[in-house]
């Protein structure tokens, strides 16, 4: 089930890291549960290794 606080920060993760709106919901729901990090297939070229406050591990 998606918040509303998860949906505000998909939304400013999208647009200051550009990522797509996918991406972001699943950066979003990382964060809400302090992940240790996000595993992903996305190259390291890709906007989803903008983000900085978790690690993203590529795969």
């Amino acid at each position: 089930m998606l918040h509303v606080e998860e949906g505000a920060v998909s939304h400013e993760i999208a647009g200051t890291s550009g990522f797509a709106a996918l991406d972001a919901l699943q950066g979003a729901a990382a964060l809400q549960i302090q992940a240790d990090g996000l595993i992903t297939t996305e190259k390291p070229t890709k906007p989803m290794h903008r983000v900085r406050e978790i690690q993203i591990v590529s795969i």
